[in-house]
């Protein structure tokens, strides 16, 4: 295959991919063997987990320069790790429907499985208070599935609440 047709093979695969989940990261994009770099990105160095001292430098991608430019840094961190749910989960573009309005009252994404709608929430350092209000909001859902960045979040997360589906995603590093 010639170099023009691998790289437009490149961009359309990523345009799906951007199509579904909204922001991605170069990590992510490199695990699967594609390169982001001719969409509009903006490398920011975030925290993963809310209020820790940990930061790491992550170059978000979007279709536009306008969702990057105009958006928090939380916003891109919550997309992007929302995004790592689904690719973790490995849930087809058929599955998932993500809602960017849903805030404390609707969840970040939902997953159509059969007939089950499952809610999903990423998680990157609520208080206990709004835990407790959101994983009672989703109840309705089939099931939920609650994502965080820290495998001791989700440690945590999962002997408070053992009905809840709890996973670790990774939206920053090249190597899971």
């Amino acid at each position: 295959m010639d170099r023009l047709a691998q790289a437009n093979r490149n961009r359309q695969a990523i345009e799906e991919l951007l199509a579904v989940d909204d922001v991605l990261t170069d990590a992510m994009l490199s695990r699967v063997g594609l390169d982001g770099t001719r969409f509009p990105g903006l490398t920011l160095s975030v925290q993963p987990m809310r209020k820790s001292s940990w930061t790491v430098d992550v170059t978000f991608r979007a279709a536009s320069e306008s969702r990057l430019r105009d958006a928090p840094i939380s916003s891109l961190s919550h997309a992007a790790g929302t995004a790592a749910m689904r690719w973790q989960l490995a849930a087809s573009a058929e599955q998932w429907t993500i809602d960017r309005g849903g805030r404390f009252h609707r969840p970040d994404a939902v997953m159509k499985d059969g007939e089950e709608l499952i809610a999903m929430e990423y998680d990157a350092g609520y208080d206990r208070r709004t835990i407790r209000r959101k994983v009672r909001q989703f109840e309705p859902y089939s099931r939920l599935v609650w994502a965080t960045p820290s495998a001791i979040r989700s440690a945590r997360m999962k002997a408070d609440y053992p009905h809840v589906e709890v996973i670790t995603v990774d939206y920053w590093s090249a190597q899971t």
